[in-house]
């Protein structure tokens, strides 16, 4: 839709859903040490191991969306993405899958200055763990941004993700036995430039 709100403004809205039956599919498996037969080693202080296994089938599924509100002072824009799956064994048992994304929820602002040569501004991202996941939690990360276009050839990119320094885990870069934390507060600065017109 445009000239929603004022004059030369637009909004936008995408939406999906998405719906996969995977074949081998390969998922981390918690496995016992004290199961002779699990092929985990036994030792003092490893109760447990993660191994990536096929298991016959899975399932994931779920939802996306995209909105965004554009105007001559700025954007702001709303997203989410809810994703579900499990697997289904040879027997037909199915487990939640521990190591999908995490489902998000992404809300934007940014405004616009200097004629639109500089664009500041922010965003909050909720992200939920996935249910088969025993060591993920749920988290929330404050970033902020800015892009200045210096001239017609040259663009200065600047952005600070995890500004609070927020202590989280990524699900598909840990396994369900240990924590492995990412990064805190990081800073990016990128220029981008273009030669011969």
């Amino acid at each position: 839709m445009n000239d929603l709100v004022e004059a030369g403004d637009a909004f936008r809205l995408k939406a999906g859903y998405f719906h996969n039956d995977v074949d081998d599919y390969i998922e981390g498996v918690t496995l016992s040490a004290f199961d002779p037969t699990s092929g985990c080693p036994f030792g003092p202080g490893i109760p447990i191991c993660f191994q990536y296994q096929n298991v016959a089938q899975a399932r994931i599924n779920g939802f996306e969306l995209e909105s965004v509100y554009d105007a001559a002072w700025g954007y702001a824009g709303l997203s989410a993405s809810i994703i579900n799956g499990h697997t289904i064994s040879d027997e037909g048992e199915r487990a939640d899958l521990a190591t999908i994304p995490s489902s998000q929820v992404t809300g934007q602002l940014g405004f616009r200055f200097l004629q639109d040569k500089l664009t500041v501004g922010g965003e909050v991202q909720y992200n939920g763990k996935p249910k088969g996941n025993p060591v993920a939690k749920d988290y929330t990360l404050v970033n902020a941004f800015a892009s200045y276009q210096a001239t017609d050839n040259l663009k200065v990119d600047f952005r600070a993700d995890n500004l609070f320094d927020v202590k989280y885990t990524n699900p598909l870069n840990g396994g369900t036995t240990a924590v492995i934390y990412e990064p805190g507060i990081t800073l990016k600065l990128a220029a981008t430039m273009r030669f011969g017109g």
